[in-house]
């Protein structure tokens, strides 16, 4: 095993690296404290080793990511306005890392990637979705805007017309 953790496990051959989120201590995959933690350290990982030709994300889970962690909110928004954008800085720059990163990447989007989940995709090369899968940015929902980069991301893909109404709308958008 590549990496090792209790959200994230690696493996690592022939040059490809499996990302696979698998969060061991729940149902679903979301972006909580510790599995932002794990996937800082497993992309550094990532980036210092030599050899890597391609990264391939996927879930183990019956659906790639479900968001965010809103349990965690409470307390995130406690902090004063310089700690919460100092952490949201720590956090964009995982994903950017990832975007940023000298080879093919491509998510395996299986079920729902929604909020976090969709920007993670968002964050590699190329996604492939199973067909009863869906993406989406419903966080806006809440009043939170999107905050993993996939505002900046999306209409680079799509075009900002269609990332307008997509992240505006809150709806998510079937394979």
């Amino acid at each position: 095993m590549f990496y090792n953790g209790k959200a994230i496990q690696c493996s690592l051959a022939d040059g490809f690296v499996e990302l696979i989120f698998n969060n061991t201590e729940e149902s679903v995959n979301k972006f909580n404290r510790i599995t932002l933690e794990e996937l800082r350290e497993a992309v550094n990982l990532i980036k210092e080793t030599d050899g890597i030709q391609g990264l391939l994300v996927k879930s183990e889970k019956s659906q790639f990511i479900v968001g965010a962690d809103i349990t965690e909110f409470g307390d995130a928004f406690k902090q004063s306005d310089e700690e919460l954008i100092a952490w949201m800085g720590k956090c964009n720059a995982i994903f950017n890392d990832i975007e940023d990163l000298p080879f093919p990447t491509i998510s395996v989007v299986n079920g729902t990637a929604l909020g976090g989940g969709c920007e993670m995709a968002l964050s590699t090369d190329f996604r492939i979705i199973d067909p009863g899968g869906n993406i989406g940015l419903p966080e806006i929902k809440l009043g939170i805007y999107p905050g993993f980069g996939g505002t900046v991301r999306m209409p680079r893909l799509i075009g900002l017309d269609n990332a307008i109404e997509i992240i505006a709308s809150g709806k998510s958008l079937r394979a």
